[in-house]
C-alpha cells in the first residue's frame, strides 16, 4: 500500500481519542487566555498576584497529567534566566528582587511553555479558535462595561471604567489602564488584518471590525498608534509584489474612514490623536519622556546588572510601586544591559525562526508571519509603557515558539513521507523491469 501526503498523515502529535481531560484543558486555557490581562483582579503580596496566574498553573498541571507538557530547550530563555539571576544578586533589595525573579520563572514555565505545548499537542487550529473566542467575549464584556457606564452610570466592581479625561469616558475592561488594554488588542488587530488581506481568510473581517471598535472605546493614544502602525505595515506587505485596483481602492477606503472618524468623533480625535502633532513629545506622551530620561540616568549608574528587578522605586528613594514608563529602559535600569540584549535576542530569534520555517513551507503556514507581525507591533507599542513581565507578552512568545515547533514537525513528516513515496515508486519500477 503506497504512502500518501494526506492531511491525516501529516498531523503531528494527533490525539487519537479526545478525553474529558482534553476538554477540561481547553476550557481552562480559554479562561486563562480570557483573563490574561486582568491586572485589577488580583492581590498584592509584594507583587501583584493575579487570579489568572492560578488558572494558568491549573492548566499546566492538567497538561502534565495528560503527559502533554514538555520543556524544549531555548537557549535565549536559558540565558535570560541566568543573567536575570545575576541581577537579583546585584540588586539593592534582594528580597524584592527574588519575588520578581520568581515571576520570571513563572512566566517561563506557566505561560511560555504552557502555550507552546498546547499548540504542539492540540494544534494551531484549535488554539486560534480558543484565542478568537476569548476576544469575542472580551468585546461583549467591553460593550457591557461601556453601556452600563454611559447609560446607567453604573460600574461593575471588577470592571470599573478608567475615569474621564477632558470630559471623555475611558475604558480598559479589567486591564490596569487603557494603554495596557490597547497594547493587548493590537495583537488581535495585527493577526486579523494580516490573515484577511494577505492570507485571504475572509472570516477575519469581523475580527478587524471588532478590534477597531475596542481600540476606539479604549481612547488610548497608543491604541490609535497601533491602528496606524498595523495598517501601514500590512498594507506595505500587501502591495510589495504588485499594485492592483483592489489595493488602491482599499487605501482610499481607509483614508475616507479616517476622515469620517475625524468628523464624527472630533473631540476624541483632538484629545487623543491631534496632541501627537500639536504638542511637545513629552506633553503628548503624558510626561513619559521626562521619566525616560530619569530611567536612563539610573541605567547609566548601574549599566551591567541594574538595580535589581522590582527595585527601581526603592533605588530612587520612592515607593516600591514607582516604576519606569518604558519597557526597554525598565529592563536596562533593573536587569542591566546583558539581560536586555538577551530579551530582545529572544524576540528576534523567534521572528527569524518563524519566517525561516514559513519560507521552507513555501509560504503555506500563514499564522507564522501573522504572529511575527503581531509581535513586532506589540513590541513597538509597548515602548510607551513598562512591563517585561506582562503575561500576554510571554503568551505571545509561547505562541510563536509553539507554532515554530509544530510546523517544523509537519515539514519533517512531509519529508519522511515524500522519501517513502519515492522509495516505493522506485521499488515498483524495479519490479516492472524484472517482470518484463
Amino acid at each position: 500500500m503506497q504512502a500518501s501526503l494526506t492531511k491525516e498523515s501529516l498531523q503531528v502529535n494527533r490525539i487519537q481519542k479526545t478525553r474529558v481531560i482534553d476538554l477540561i484543558i481547553t476550557f481552562f486555557l480559554f479562561i486563562s487566555t480570557l483573563l490574561i490581562g486582568a491586572d485589577v483582579i488580583g492581590v498584592n503580596i509584594g507583587i501583584n498576584l493575579r487570579l489568572d496566574q492560578i488558572f494558568l498553573v491549573i492548566t499546566a498541571l492538567l497538561m502534565i497529567l495528560r503527559d502533554r507538557f514538555k520543556f524544549k530547550k531555548n537557549w535565549f530563555i536559558v540565558l535570560f534566566i541566568l543573567v536575570s539571576f545575576v541581577s537579583v544578586i546585584a540588586g539593592i533589595n534582594i528580597k524584592r528582587s527574588i519575588l520578581f525573579y520568581f515571576s520570571i520563572i513563572y512566566n517561563v514555565i506557566f505561560v511560555f511553555y504552557l502555550y507552546a505545548n498546547y499548540i504542539k499537542y492540540y494544534g494551531p487550529k484549535k488554539f486560534i479558535k480558543v484565542f478568537r473566542a476569548t476576544m469575542y467575549l472580551e468585546f461583549i464584556l467591553l460593550l457591557v462595561q461601556f453601556g452600563l457606564k454611559m447609560v446607567f452610570k453604573y460600574e461593575i466592581p471588577f470592571m470599573p471604567s478608567y475615569g474621564e479625561f477632558r470630559g471623555i469616558n475611558r475604558f480598559s475592561l479589567w486591564f490596569y489602564e487603557p494603554s495596557y488594554f490597547a497594547t493587548y488588542v493590537s495583537i488581535w488587530l495585527s493577526l486579523s488584518l494580516y490573515m484577511f488581506l494577505i492570507a485571504g481568510r475572509k472570516t477575519y473581517i469581523k475580527d478587524i471590525i471588532l478590534s477597531l471598535i475596542m481600540l476606539v472605546i479604549s481612547t488610548s493614544t497608543s491604541g490609535f498608534v497601533a491602528i496606524a502602525l498595523t495598517f501601514v505595515l500590512v498594507y506595505l506587505l500587501w502591495v510589495k509584489k504588485r499594485i492592483s485596483l483592489k489595493k488602491i481602492l482599499f487605501l482610499l477606503f481607509v483614508i475616507i474612514a479616517l476622515l469620517a472618524f475625524r468628523l464624527i468623533f472630533a473631540d476624541l480625535f483632538n484629545v487623543f490623536i491631534s496632541r501627537l502633532f500639536n504638542s511637545s513629545l513629552d506633553s503628548s506622551t503624558g510626561g513619559r519622556v521626562t521619566k525616560w530620561m530619569e530611567t536612563y540616568q539610573v541605567f547609566m549608574e548601574n549599566k551591567w546588572f541594574g538595580v535589581g528587578p522590582g527595585n527601581y522605586g526603592l533605588y530612587l528613594g520612592l515607593d516600591e510601586g514607582y516604576v519606569p514608563s518604558n519597557v526597554t529602559l525598565e529592563m536596562m535600569a533593573t536587569l542591566g544591559i546583558f539581560a536586555t540584549i538577551v530579551f530582545y535576542l529572544l524576540t528576534i530569534s523567534l521572528i527569524y525562526q518563524a519566517l525561516k520555517v514559513y519560507k521552507r513551507s513555501k509560504k503555506r503556514f500563514k499564522l507564522l508571519p501573522a504572529f511575527c507581525l503581531a509581535l513586532v507591533v506589540f513590541t513597538i507599542i509597548l515602548q510607551v509603557n513598562q512591563g517585561y513581565l506582562r503575561l500576554y507578552h510571554w503568551m505571545l512568545f509561547g505562541i510563536l515558539f509553539g507554532l515554530i515547533n509544530y510546523y517544523k514537525m509537519i515539514l519533517k513528516k512531509e519529508y519522511i513521507l515524500r522519501k517513502k513515496m519515492q522509495q516505493e515508486e522506485m521499488e515498483n519500477n524495479n519490479e516492472g523491469i524484472i517482470n518484463q
